[in-house]
């Protein structure tokens, strides 16, 4: 839905702190990319972190979505930061 896109937007813009939480995927999918881009352009040059958690119980290689998220991070001046893609351990 377009507008509850942009109400997400705008409060991302806002915040100190994303974090996104994917399952292991080959790449994002064109309306996140999408709204990273809507989110950009409204972030400005407030100062903020990305973070990626990545569900450890689904294996697979993300690190082509973990680039994604980088490289957003990078085109809007944030720090990055991403969970360990290893699995638990438990006692």
């Amino acid at each position: 839905m377009p507008q509850l896109k942009e109400i997400a937007a705008r409060e991302a813009a806002s915040a100190d702190l994303i974090i996104i939480s994917v399952h292991h995927a080959e790449s994002l999918s064109d309306e996140v990319k999408s709204w990273f881009d809507l989110w950009l352009r409204q972030k400005g040059s407030r100062q903020m972190v990305l973070v990626a958690l990545f569900d450890p119980l689904d294996q697979g290689d993300s690190s082509s979505v973990r680039a994604d998220l980088q490289a957003t991070a990078q085109r809007g001046g944030m720090e990055f930061l991403a969970q360990s893609e290893e699995m638990p351990e438990y006692c």
